[in-house]
């Protein structure tokens, strides 16, 4: 351990003496806050960039500027941020962490996660730490394990043993979130279902990871829900290709390509930047007047004006920047609890945007799919997990 500078370490003492079994102070002015991101990095339009947005924009009150350091966020500018990324969470309040400091490591390859993670922890002494993605579990359970006074946020996964795939034991500095991608993977795949009009729908994965699989899992069954011609004998109808990445955007223009050839009308990406071709390739083909949509994932990719707002039909909603904001906030108010916390359609984790999807369904429709939203919701409806279980899992009649 370093060691302190004799003032601070009387004022640490000073502070065990008279603090008696009172809580740790909440933090203080400067504490800074720790993000490694995955491949896809900064930029992705999607995951990282979601992530990114917890912490800079809604936690810290800044925004990134090009080159290095960061300007401040105008509350005008933090209240657009919250209405153009999070409508649905108006009852959440939403607001500035005090004096967060965001220190920010790109990983370029998967050999970078752990230097990544402590160079932050060693180096630049992160109050909380934020590893975004599946791809970080390993290295952030190692990282965590060895540095207990620092805590950690995982996003999306759950550490687990390479070989028996058994969870690990809980490290009391390591919190995970998860989401149910399911649920809002589903309310778009019962849009598409309702929305085709060829019966060709297209799934586009970056990688087979547990939450991409989720996505395309609860697609395939709201699909089946409201369109089974759509969807075919066990799914055959639907198309469905994994990229391999979620930072190879020609890939991913080349897959939609290729479906958009097959005839498909509608595609849905899980895939991260790789996804951003597949914006592309629909707008080169035509777009909405040909009756060609994209589906977008994990924010409102219709209102993202680089991509293509005018043939997004809807996107299915993570709340990444929502989950890095409790976490924060945790630390913040000394409430921060270890182990795995997962957010779904109940408490704002989840959810999907409006986008277009008024001027492809009828009012009907739209009300059919809010029925279906309040159906998981109450738990009537539980859309699978898995893609395997689709053709065995019965869909809720009446749609």
């Amino acid at each position: 351990m370093r060691r302190l500078p004799s003032v601070l370490l009387i004022v640490v003492l000073a502070a065990s003496v008279f603090g008696g079994c009172r809580k740790a102070a909440p933090v203080v002015s400067g504490t800074k806050v720790g993000l490694v991101t995955d491949v896809g990095g900064r930029g992705d339009q999607s995951f990282n960039d979601s992530a990114l947005r917890g912490l800079e924009t809604w936690a810290a009150k800044k925004s990134y500027v090009k080159g290095g350091g960061y300007a401040a966020v105008s509350d005008a500018d933090y209240a657009q941020s919250l209405a153009d990324n999070a409508p649905d969470l108006t009852d959440k309040s939403i607001a500035p962490v005090p004096s967060i400091t965001p220190v920010v490591l790109e990983s370029k390859e998967q050999t970078d996660y752990i230097p990544n993670l402590t160079k932050l922890a060693e180096d630049e002494g992160c109050k909380l730490i934020i590893a975004v993605g599946f791809m970080l579990a390993d290295a952030t359970y190692q990282v965590a394990k060895e540095h207990p006074q620092t805590k950690f946020m995982l996003i999306d996964a759950v550490p687990s043993d390479p070989t028996t795939f058994a969870p690990l034991p809980t490290l009391p500095n390591l919190v995970d979130y998860l989401f149910r991608e399911e649920q809002c993977g589903f309310l778009v795949g019962a849009i598409a279902g309702y929305a085709t009009k060829a019966n060709k729908i297209g799934y586009i994965g970056g990688m087979p990871v547990p939450p991409v699989q989720r996505y395309e899992a609860g697609f395939f069954a709201g699909i089946k829900t409201t369109n089974k011609t759509a969807y075919g004998t066990d799914g055959k109808n639907v198309a469905n290709v994994y990229a391999g990445s979620f930072g190879d955007q020609p890939a991913g223009k080349l897959i939609a390509q290729t479906m958009l050839g097959q005839k498909c009308d509608i595609l849905f990406h899980a895939a991260g930047a790789t996804g951003n071709g597949v914006f592309e390739a629909i707008k080169e083909a035509g777009g909405p007047a040909k009756g060609l949509w994209g589906i977008g994932v994990d924010v409102d990719m219709g209102k993202n004006p680089n991509l293509y707002p005018a043939g997004t039909l809807t996107s299915a909603i993570k709340h990444v920047d929502y989950a890095t904001w409790l976490a924060i906030k945790s630390v913040a108010d000394n409430t921060f609890t270890s182990g795995p916390i997962t957010l779904s359609l109940t408490d704002g984790g989840v959810g999907w945007a409006q986008g277009n999807v008024a001027k492809v369904l009828t009012a009907g429709q739209i009300a059919r799919i809010e029925t279906l939203r309040a159906g998981i919701v109450a738990g009537t409806i539980v859309p699978p997990t898995d893609s395997a279980a689709v053709p065995a899992w019965t869909p809720p009649a009446g749609f």
